[in-house]
């Protein structure tokens, strides 16, 4: 018969293991902390003493998870094995790991159908890329937040050179002072006159270059005649600001 517990103690899965749980009372009514106590007090029952045995060999070996008050228990630690507790689900497993051919009925259902079930080996190797999976997802979790953090302090350090820039009188690049100041540049070097006092450009005024962007970006956003002539306007009142000082 199936148990429906959880998790044993060492001689409690021995008990079921060697299907002795008729004597229960009596077998747990020993010292189980002096060695050797099960085959003294139980010779007729060999298999009591080598399964307890082979479950605390699995355990010290790391084969077989075990706790105490629900803490996992190390080679470190100073606890009585009569104190080990394993789970259910780790026993199963250990199981059908180690002792394939062992079915006990405390854990395995005896004579049942297990051709449409999942092999343990499949089982594992999903939860090994299940876990791979979670691990990379974890490193990239902080790969992206270490990077978030990396943007934001670039955001504020250009913040304050901004800042910076603005108190020295040098305006950011991509400021609208700075554009209106090249825009204003373009001009005075396009429709202004050389040394010689010649014309330096094939158009002979502003509005004949206005007119010349609106022949070749027809139809264009942002390049509307007002629009144009605002900025023109803008930028050459800034550059007349800068030659006056």
């Amino acid at each position: 018969m199936i148990s429906i517990r959880s998790s044993y103690h060492l001689i409690d899965a021995a008990i079921l293991w060697c299907d002795l749980s008729d004597h229960e009372e009596e077998i747990l009514q020993v010292d189980l902390s002096q060695p050797g106590s099960l085959r003294k007090h139980f010779p007729q029952w060999p298999r009591l003493h080598d399964h307890v045995e082979c479950i605390y060999d699995a355990i010290l070996n790391g084969e077989l998870p075990a706790t105490y008050l629900g803490k996992p228990i190390t080679s470190d630690s100073h606890i009585h094995r009569v104190y080990y507790s394993v789970r259910r689900t780790d026993l199963l497993v250990w199981f059908v790991r180690s002792h394939p051919d062992q079915k006990p009925a405390f854990l395995f259902t005896q004579n049942a159908d297990h051709s449409e079930c999942v092999s343990l080996h499949a089982h594992l190797a999903k939860q090994a890329k299940l876990e791979f999976a979670l691990s990379r997802l974890e490193q990239l979790q902080q790969t992206y937040a270490a990077a978030t953090e990396e943007i934001a302090s670039l955001s504020t350090l250009n913040d304050k050179l901004k800042a910076r820039l603005e108190s020295l009188g040098i305006p950011p690049e991509t400021s609208e002072v700075m554009h209106n100041m090249l825009i204003g540049a373009m001009l005075e070097t396009t429709l202004g006159k050389n040394q010689n006092g010649q014309q330096q450009s094939i158009y002979s005024s502003q509005a004949a270059l206005v007119q010349a962007i609106l022949l070749r970006f027809p139809r264009v956003e942002g390049l509307s005649k007002s629009t144009i002539d605002r900025r023109f306007a803008d930028a050459r009142r800034l550059i007349a600001q800068i030659k006056r000082g």
